[in-house]
């Protein structure tokens, strides 16, 4: 893996901001090369009074018991997650993203590890046309439907990149 090559975030959160005060419940991270992983985030006490929105569980199909029983310390997936982005450039396809990594930091009092761009500022930067953009995005969609899964999410947006780069002369 080259030095700043790009690497996708996404996060899956208890409930979208305009519904209620929202905290961070997954993170993804995939990069290029096709490694990824993801994290699902333990709630700390101040959080567990924050919104839920069971709308939003029926998306991404995590429980409040899956994070008691699965979720890991909001510590460490912060450390794991910023050791797996390493030297990459992150980039997400959504504002919510910055926002929820914030929310992250911010319990623990940590700065913020990394800027998340937008990759629609990745894709411009590179000339790339909307007709490329959408060839792409097809395929990742064919390739891998599952949607509203952090890891499925961030996979897939890796994808796009890895197939855009691909298309590109050298």
């Amino acid at each position: 893996m080259a030095q700043h090559d790009p690497a996708l975030i996404d996060f899956e959160a208890s409930c979208l901001p305009e519904y209620g005060q929202s905290y961070p419940i997954e993170v993804a991270v995939a990069r290029i090369d096709g490694e990824s992983r993801s994290w699902l985030i333990k709630p700390p006490p101040r959080w567990q009074t924050w919104d839920w929105s069971e709308e939003a569980e029926s998306l991404h199909g995590i429980s409040r018991a899956m994070l008691a029983c699965d979720g890991l310390p909001p510590a460490q997936v912060f450390a794991e997650m910023v050791a797996f982005v390493g030297t990459c450039e992150v980039y997400s396809d959504a504002d919510l993203d910055g926002f929820w990594l914030e929310v992250l930091c911010e319990e623990l009092d940590e700065k913020l590890p990394f800027p998340i761009r937008f990759l629609g500022e990745w894709m411009a930067a590179r000339g790339l046309t909307r007709e490329q953009v959408d060839a792409a995005l097809e395929e990742a969609r064919r390739r891998l439907p599952k949607a509203h899964h952090a890891r499925e999410d961030a996979k897939r947006l890796a994808l796009v990149v890895r197939l855009l780069i691909e298309e590109q002369p050298a």
